[in-house]
């Protein structure tokens, strides 16, 4: 099992907290779920600060990425090389992933356009390129398990996130197992979001109904928000384990949230972080 957690800290730029004290929170999460790759985003701590607080001090290790992320991972960097794409973007960043038994796969992590100040339109046209980006990753390394993560600023239902022109992700395995969709003759390669299963109310466990919370003024509010997703390709989408996906509210005895739950930007974040696990193995 190969297991992901993601997690954008932006707020924590604005507080007194020891950058170790974060180190810790962090290595207690990677050690408390098995964790394979951690990706920080907006993380304005340096990678060796955060590591210093793990321990085993050499459990994990850096990998080399955009100054918008901080990634580390239980494996030596050289087992994850990164891509640079024709439309490079400093919020996107891209790898291919060949661990020794394990099926290869591309990954990606986002940190989407702001929905403040840019329209649905200007994001759609970011996620496009995006998806250009992966189309061209899998036609260099020759197969299409592709694997984007992060905070997207929009939400699963929202046309950047689902729009054939924008990320074209889906509800449905059976829709995305489709492959892709022709639209005036030029085909569209689908992504499922799993995410979809963890909006709202009545599912099992603690999970809360989003990943991030906003209390707003407009007429028509959400208040909570799927920000933060994960996206497979189609290929993939079995290779994700039941309750292999699951959007983390503690760690140890630290809850994320406040008492009238939501996340508690005063003591971590005000996202949540999404972990999720895939069967990765050679034979499976």
């Amino acid at each position: 099992m190969f297991t992901t957690v993601f997690w954008n800290i932006d707020s924590l730029r604005d507080l007194e907290n020891d950058d170790r004290e974060f180190g810790r929170l962090l290595s207690q999460l990677c050690i408390e779920h098995n964790v394979d790759i951690a990706v920080l985003i907006e993380c304005r701590i340096p990678v060796g600060q955060v590591l210093e607080a793990f321990q085993p001090r050499d459990m994990y290790t850096m990998i080399p990425s955009q100054e918008k992320f901080a990634v580390i991972a239980r494996f030596d960097s050289r087992f994850m090389e990164r891509l640079v794409p024709p439309l490079s973007s400093y919020r996107t960043d891209y790898w291919h992933l060949n661990l020794p038994l394990q099926k290869s796969a591309i990954i990606s992590a986002i940190h989407g356009p702001d929905r403040r100040n840019n329209s649905p339109a200007k994001q759609e046209l970011f996620f496009q390129q995006v998806a250009t980006n992966i189309s061209w990753a899998e036609r260099q390394v020759g197969h299409s398990r592709s694997i984007v993560f992060g905070d997207f600023n929009s939400n699963p239902f929202e046309s950047p996130m689902g729009s054939l022109s924008g990320m074209h992700a889906v509800s449905s395995r059976s829709i995305a197992g489709k492959i892709s969709r022709s639209c005036y003759n030029v085909d569209y390669p689908f992504f499922y979001n799993p995410m979809w299963s963890l909006l709202g109310d009545f599912r099992s466990g603690d999970s809360p109904p989003g990943t991030y919370y906003h209390d707003g003024s407009n007429p028509h509010e959400f208040y909570w928000h799927m920000l933060d997703q994960v996206l497979l390709r189609p290929e993939l989408c079995e290779r994700l384990r039941p309750n292999g996906l699951r959007i983390i509210t503690k760690i140890g005895d630290q809850s994320l949230l406040t008492r009238s739950g939501i996340p508690d930007r005063s003591s971590a974040s005000d996202h949540l972080p999404v972990l999720f696990t895939l069967d990765l193995r050679e034979n499976c």
